[in-house]
């Protein structure tokens, strides 16, 4: 028999040989330059002093109270980027006073009236104003912080940092007020010290950054020098002494909610016929600091009808997709449960196993009538904090309630249950162990218990980073370890992994090597993300940052890796990866950008036919994707980025292109808008493989549109309304179907079905938000979902448009109140 290959010819891709070439003699020729400062360390490390008052500052905004006058004056802030190591264009005086209830920061920022950004936004989110920034390393462990910014337009944003973390979702009470002046724009914060964490001792010594953003330069500078190549930021702060005599406040707070919701959804197709549900609930969140250093959170009967909705995609590979978590409670001070990376929340709460199963239950005469797509949580807990010894210690648990899909008999009316999901407990331990220079060693485990015969698993990981003395090198490794039980004539299964590496974390070159694998039965899915196991992997990458500028050119930066991948069992080499980056920014303030992606020689892809043993001779191939931004200072700015790949195959090539618009019309009115399409020609995947010996693939063109626009209206610091509409087409259009042979490559197919495909999603999310109290929020919430599916082939982007909004939608209206009561003030 003829075999076809799927290539046409077998070879490598000479120009992405040629690129990767290029890119690295670029890096290799990279010049260093001199800079006014080094790295912070002990030796060059700034001292801040905070001063005790005893009458605190009327919060105005003005810096005119008695206890600012004999405060320290911290000041001659240092450029970080674009350029670092240079005086900060602009003067700022910041001083720091505190009471027995709080600390107060008081600042002015020079700077032209006329040039102050005071853009408004919504809390916690990144905007385009004047910034200033305050961040407490409350331990002094150089790993773990808490910030708070604030702009001009006295909008807030708070976050937990840790080194690989920078978590907004963290939200404490606490207070500022901006005034603006002819030469400036002046500060009052007021953070009380039961927002933080902190050791009971009589004399405290923390971390402290200040930093400051200036739109109209683009220009971040911070008090404490932190070098872009020195190995980190939070070792590079600086201290603050003069806290004395501190006594850890009672930390207990409760947020009581109640929520009025009305739903209409279809539930039939043809014709259309709708349901409307409508529902009151309530539930609380509690926040207990049990002691200075430990904090319990608990959520019962929670409601996260405010969660942005989902960014789904046509999912076409056999691994899963990672989606975003939304949910408050599984995002706000979680840094320590993701410690090895076995935890992914949205598990909690997520679809029920068996909700794919309820139509094939179904006989001839019944409807699905009702089938949850998500479990609901009876509660969830959380308790973390660090011991004065620097360990870290997490326990997080959620119950989840038992989910039942409704069949109902279209003659007689009658209805019986299915249970998808059974009650199921859900549960991450973790212990952190901070060491010196920056070091760690951390134990997790992630637990699920599901009543009755069901599925229950276990999964352990330690993981630990050495760095030395300097900050300049780091060892660092994990090893894992998982366990599979409960299933009714299944055998108890385990799996492991590990990985080792090593690598340069300061200094103009860095570099990363690292060595990892994992068998066959190594299995985290129940609790983490799993992607694939059964591999082992060799990893390094060298990069380069130049931040000092020259001509034309502010910094650059770029980096170049390699990736050789081989299946464990049976041991079979896989696939040998070349990617690499580089970015510069000019002194207009514009951003070029370059990625490329590469496997240059024919691979073996053991996961893209679905079946164990089998395997598919894929071509090779080059990628490479070019990236502009226009000046961010402006009221418009805009990235643009292009796609191109291309193999061997003829008439193959990928082409992609991304527009990303912002607006800024008023300090009131944002717009923005994210503008993709792709055209991926002669894609092959697998189809069919309801036969293991006869697994149909295809060779497919696969058309994308993933658009959305956006728009904000803020009322105030306080107050903002926003939308948020998105439409998702992927068109797969099926040029031939090929049977793959045992060797990898096709061979031609008899198969008669059809996998043409248009599918559409169109949803809508308007929020609107008034955070009428310190920590109270009203929020009405619409949201509006419809899914189309056909096997139409021929239609274009307007047709499917129209057949997407004559979709049966679903809309779900929300009114959530949110109070918060402070026991402390009690």
């Amino acid at each position: 028999m003829k075999t076809i290959s799927p290539s046409g010819r077998a070879g490598l891709c000479p120009w992405s040989l040629k690129l990767w070439a290029i890119l690295t003699l670029l890096a290799i020729s990279s010049r260093l330059f001199g800079q006014a400062y080094g790295p912070t360390t002990d030796a060059n490390r700034r001292i801040a002093t905070a001063q005790r008052t005893e009458t605190p500052p009327r919060l105005d905004g003005e810096l005119d109270d008695v206890c600012w006058q004999n405060a320290q004056i911290l000041t001659d802030f240092v450029t970080n980027s674009p350029v670092y190591g240079r005086p900060a264009a602009l003067r700022s005086d910041v001083r720091i006073v505190y009471t027995d209830e709080a600390v107060y920061i008081g600042a002015y920022l020079y700077q032209p009236r006329d040039k102050i950004r005071t853009d408004l936004g919504q809390r916690d989110a990144f905007g385009t104003a004047d910034e200033l920034h305050i961040g407490f390393d409350t331990y002094r462990d150089r790993q773990n912080a808490f910030r708070f910014q604030v702009t001009a337009g006295n909008v807030q944003l708070d976050a937990r940092m840790s080194p690989f973390d920078f978590d907004v979702s963290w939200d404490a009470v606490w207070n500022s007020e901006v005034k603006l002046h002819a030469d400036g724009w002046s500060v009052e914060i007021r953070i009380p010290f039961s927002a933080l964490r902190f050791p009971q001792n009589d004399q405290q010594t923390w971390g402290i950054q200040i930093a400051r953003q200036i739109r109209y330069l683009n220009e971040f500078s911070t008090w404490s020098p932190v070098d872009p190549n020195g190995g980190g930021s939070m070792p590079q702060w600086g201290d603050i002494n003069g806290l004395d005599q501190l006594d850890p406040p009672l930390r207990l707070a409760f947020s009581p909610y109640v929520a009025a919701s009305v739903q209409r959804s279809p539930v039939s197709d043809d014709p259309v016929e709708y349901a409307t549900a409508r529902s009151i609930s309530g539930g609380m969140d509690v926040k207990w600091g049990l002691s200075e250093s430990f904090t319990l959170d608990a959520t019962l009967v929670p409601n996260f009808g405010e969660v942005q909705s989902d960014n789904i995609i046509r999912n076409l590979s056999p691994f899963e997709v990672q989606y975003e978590e939304r949910r408050q409670f599984f995002t706000e001070g979680t840094e320590l449960f993701n410690k090895g990376g076995i935890f992914y929340s949205r598990r909690i709460g997520g679809r029920p196993p068996g909700f794919f199963s309820v139509p094939s239950l179904a006989d001839s005469s019944e409807i699905i009538h009702k089938n949850p797509a998500q479990q609901s949580l009876y509660n969830a807990t959380k308790l973390s904090g660090r011991t004065r010894s620097k360990l870290g210690i997490g326990l997080l648990n959620a119950v989840a309630a038992p989910a039942n899909a409704v069949l109902r008999n279209e003659e007689t009316g009658a209805e019986r249950r299915i249970e998808t999901a059974p009650l199921t407990n859900y549960n991450v331990f973790v212990i952190d162990q901070l060491l010196p220079n920056n070091s760690a060693v951390a134990l997790s485990n992630t637990n699920v218990m599901r009543e009755g015969p069901d599925r229950d698993a276990s999964v352990s990981v330690l993981t630990f980073n050495l760095r030395d003395k300097k900050n300049r090198y780091e060892v660092f490794g994990d090893g894992r370890l998982s366990a599979v039980w409960g299933q009714p004539g299944a055998r108890a299964l385990t799996g492991s992994g590990y990985s080792l590496g090593v690598a340069k974390v300061s200094g103009a070159f860095t570099w990363v090597a690292v060595h990892s694998a994992a068998d066959d039965r190594y299995d985290p899915s129940d609790m983490g993300l799993f992607q694939r196991n059964n591999y082992q992997r060799q990893f390094a990458r060298i990069s380069y940052g130049n931040y000092q500028p020259k001509g034309n050119r502010l910094y650059t930066y770029a980096d170049l890796g390699v990736e050789n991948t081989f299946l464990n069992f049976p041991r079979r080499w896989e696939a040998l990866e070349l990617f690499g980056y580089v970015e510069t920014l000019t002194k207009k303030q514009r951003q070029f950008g370059l990625s490329f992606s590469s496997r240059p020689l024919w691979y073996y892809d053991y996961f893209e036919p679905r079946v164990f043993g089998k395997k598919f001779y894929h071509a090779p191939y080059g990628f490479v994707s070019p990236r502009f931004t226009t000046d961010q200072r402006k009221k418009f700015f805009c990235t643009f980025s292009l796609s191109f790949g291309e193999s061997p195959i003829p008439r193959d090539p990928y082409i992609g292109l991304s527009v990303s618009p912002t607006w800024v019309l008023s300090d009131h009115l944002r717009l923005g808008a994210d503008i993709n399409l792709a055209k991926d020609h002669s894609n092959f995947g697998a189809v069919n493989w309801d036969n293991p010996d006869d697994i149909i693939f295809g060779r497919r063109n696969i058309t994308t549109f993933n658009n959305e626009i956006s728009g904000q209206y803020l009322f105030g610091p306080r107050m903002n309304l926003s939308v948020r509409a998105r439409h998702y087409w992927a068109k797969l259009y099926y040029q031939q179907y090929l049977h793959l042979n045992d060797d990898g490559t096709f061979s031609p197919s008899d198969w008669q079905g059809t996998a043409d495909e248009n599918f559409n999603l169109f949803n809508i999310d308007l929020v609107y938000t008034w955070q009428f109290a310190p920590g109270s929020f009203l929020n009405l919430i619409w949201k509006d979902a419809a899914f189309a599916f056909d096997r139409y082939r021929d239609a274009d982007f307007f047709d499917n448009w129209r057949h997407t909004m004559d979709a049966p939608d679903d809309n779900t209206l929300t009114l959530k109140l949110i109070y918060w009561l402070d026991a402390g003030r009690w």
